[in-house]
């Protein structure tokens, strides 16, 4: 029998989203084994001070009596702060109870949009992470389709794996409204780590130097690059000992020869191969030789 699976996202930050990001939920918990969502489904609403206060500056534009300054005036005469009161972090009954369930039902797969979900609710987005995903027989994977980062946690508790795991190892987004490089480079390591694969971070760390850090130097400060993206894919091939990483970019450089950096890199052992995307665009693909013996 399949674990149980949960979603939980907060409606603020989908806005006119909302089917788009329901109907991926549904989608990636369907292949978690789990069709069903009724009393799983955790939705976030906005804070009710905030929204009461919306309410109290319409009522001001409507009958013209200034309100609003008229309660940030008491506020003060009464020695509170206004304005830090209205940006307190907003209460999450729907985290709470998620992670009752979770606990309730001794774990389960937690399907988030992004980790902006957990951002800017009083504590570190990961301390509520690991409140979730640090329960036994649970993990949480991100489901955005049109977030930058696409990735998985799971219980940290969990010993490490004899052997490097195969099959598809994380993939991610990046785009010109991020640090990319940083980003590209923070979420491999994490990957790998998670795969037992630790002593591969050094070298695919100078891959993402090479590949994305060109395209993050040109994307800055150049409005005509808004619309780019690169996808991100590490995979181990079952049955093999390599590393295959698939860069897949919007722009078409697949005939540009590769730069000092590239050929230098591939001097040392790793294949580094481009060519046009099946979608268009370009597909940098890099095979990197794995150790015999590569642990966490």
């Amino acid at each position: 029998m399949s674990a149980p699976v949960f979603t939980y996202y907060r409606r603020p930050l989908v806005r006119n989203r909302i089917e788009a990001v329901e109907a991926r939920l549904v989608e990636v918990a369907l292949q978690y084994g789990s069709g069903d969502l009724t009393d799983r489904m955790f939705v976030e609403f906005e804070s009710p001070v905030r929204i009461l206060w919306s309410l109290v500056e319409v009522l001001d534009r409507r009958i013209g009596v200034n309100v609003a300054e008229q309660v940030r005036l008491l506020a003060r005469d009464q020695g509170y702060e206004f304005d830090q009161m209205l940006n307190y972090a907003p209460p999450v009954p729907a985290l709470w109870r998620l992670t009752a369930a979770v606990e309730a039902a001794g774990g389960g797969t937690v399907l988030i949009p992004s980790i902006e979900h957990l951002t800017n609710l009083g504590c570190s987005e990961s301390a509520l992470l690991n409140h979730i995903s640090g329960r036994p027989n649970t993990q949480v994977i991100w489901t955005d389709p049109l977030s930058e980062v696409s990735r998985t946690t799971s219980d940290p508790r969990e010993s490490a794996p004899s052997e490097p795991l195969a099959g598809v190892l994380g993939e991610f987004r990046v785009s010109p409204f991020c640090a990319a490089l940083r980003m590209a480079r923070f979420y491999c390591e994490e990957h790998l780590s998670r795969a037992g694969l630790s002593t591969l971070v050094d070298a695919v760390d100078e891959l993402m130097v090479a590949v994305v850090g060109p395209a993050e130097q040109r994307w800055s400060g150049c409005i005509g690059t808004l619309n780019e993206q690169m996808e991100v894919r590490l995979t181990r091939p079952a049955g093999t000992r390599l590393l295959v990483i698939d860069v897949t970019e919007t722009r078409d450089i697949a005939d540009e020869p590769l730069d000092s950096k590239l050929q230098r890199i591939c001097a040392s052992g790793i294949s580094v191969r481009r060519r046009y995307g099946s979608g268009g665009g370009t597909l940098t693909r890099c095979e990197v030789p794995i150790p015999m013996v590569a642990r966490r």
